[in-house]
């Protein structure tokens, strides 16, 4: 993780330049405080001195690598707390993982800092990194910090191993598979909305175990490991529940009907579409960071995934199937399609 070597920048980005020189007085010491010491426990990382680290794998595993991007203004608010942006980071990328059914391993760090950002603010975003190093037995290995003139940028490329030829893919749904979802849907694009004062909630309870889905959502590690043997395709839920089951379709070359009324939402959820006249069930399943899973199985595997859910305490729901054709449908009772308003989260 050494420090940014810019070239080709000209005489024209003067204002870019002084910012760049600001930064990089102190980016040894940047790295030196915040981000050595959640090395320490990685010997290959080289005390983030060297210009890349050291990894051994065993001969019958597989590398997984997944990268995420969390901008300021589209990923998160500017003014959220730093210890959060940076945990929520992490666990976008380990949903990635958990997709995969992969063991994550180790990460590398790429910043991009405007110069309004202080020691305070560094400080609180290294000690959410090192909580969830610890949750989830991961280490920092390296990566790069930059300055910038626009908002801050976070990228984090995760590192995990799988065992050759069993990782779950998104291109593998069979026809026929059942459609499944882990947890519920909803509660993260809702979250969103009453904080742009879209819904209101009576009690601060209720806003703020909505807002903690959004900030702090549970990679599904234990369940994709489970579902190796299980599934034949899996991805998870960020931008949207309509348009990650339909990155599945689409790799897979087959369409999906799905029964709206098996879509999992939470009471509370429920209870606030039935309050709001401009919060719909379309909404619900188009919003993004959900971060559970979606996967395809055969129809036998429904009494195992039925056990799995008991045995995990985590909430399984079939919603569908995967059928010939190459668009989705979501149906209610009779059978009748209900309509989608709004596309899944756009990054651009």
């Amino acid at each position: 993780m050494l420090p940014a070597r810019h070239s080709g920048l000209n005489e024209k980005n003067e204002n870019i330049n002084t910012l760049d020189q600001k930064i990089l007085m102190n980016e040894f010491e940047i790295i030196k405080t915040y981000f050595r010491p959640l090395a320490k426990n990685f010997p290959g990382a080289l005390s983030l001195l060297d210009d890349g680290a050291l990894l051994d794998i065993e001969p019958d595993h597989q590398m997984v690598i997944t990268n995420d991007v969390l901008t300021a203004g589209v990923h998160f608010f500017e003014n959220d707390p730093a210890d959060l942006v940076a945990r929520k980071s992490i666990r976008a990328n380990l949903s990635d993982l958990a997709a995969m059914g992969a063991e994550p391993l180790v990460y590398l760090l790429a910043l991009s800092l405007p110069n309004t950002l202080d020691d305070a603010w560094l400080e609180l975003f290294s000690n959410g990194l090192k909580q969830d190093q610890i949750n989830y037995g991961i280490s920092l290995i390296g990566g790069d910090t930059a300055s910038t003139p626009g908002p801050t940028s976070i990228s984090i490329t995760m590192l995990g191993r799988i065992r050759v030829n069993k990782a779950l893919k998104i291109s593998n749904a069979k026809l026929g598979d059942d459609i499944w979802v882990s947890g519920n849907i909803g509660d993260a694009g809702v979250a969103l909305k009453i904080i742009k004062g879209e819904v209101k909630v009576i009690d601060d309870k209720s806003k703020n175990y909505l807002i903690k889905r959004l900030h702090l959502p549970e990679p599904r590690l234990e369940l994709g490991n489970n579902l190796i043997e299980i599934a034949n395709s899996a991805t998870d839920i960020s931008d949207g529940l309509v348009d990650d089951l339909n990155n599945i379709c689409q790799a897979s070359g087959f369409g999906a009907v799905v029964q709206g009324d098996s879509i999992p939402i939470s009471e509370l959820v429920s209870t606030l579409i039935k309050q709001t006249k401009h919060l719909k069930m379309s909404h619900i399943i188009s919003g993004g960071d959900d971060y559970e899973l979606v996967f395809t199985a055969p129809p036998q595997y429904t009494k195992k995934i039925n056990t799995l859910s008991k045995t995990m305490g985590l909430k399984i729901s079939k919603i569908g199937s995967i059928v010939e054709g190459k668009t989705i449908r979501i149906i209610d009772k009779t059978g009748h399609n209900l309509p989608l308003e709004t596309g899944g989260y756009q990054h651009f």
